[in-house]
């Protein structure tokens, strides 16, 4: 049994380099725009995810 749980439970360097936040990336496909890539480097190219835009701190008064 204990040469089964390696591979049943996550490697704990995995998990640290999920939780790890990464700061929003523009987009380099639309450069001229405040589009950011939230989960890393821009792969619009390469059929990667979408940009977003950049959070707001809410509705203008």
């Amino acid at each position: 049994m204990p040469a089964l749980l390696p591979l049943l439970l996550p490697d704990p360097r995995d998990v640290r380099a999920e939780r790890t936040p990464v700061a929003p990336v523009p987009c380099a496909a639309r450069p001229g725009t405040p589009f950011r890539h939230l989960e890393g480097p821009c792969e619009c190219f390469f059929g990667g995810r979408a940009p977003e835009f950049p959070p707001t701190a809410g509705a203008p008064a």
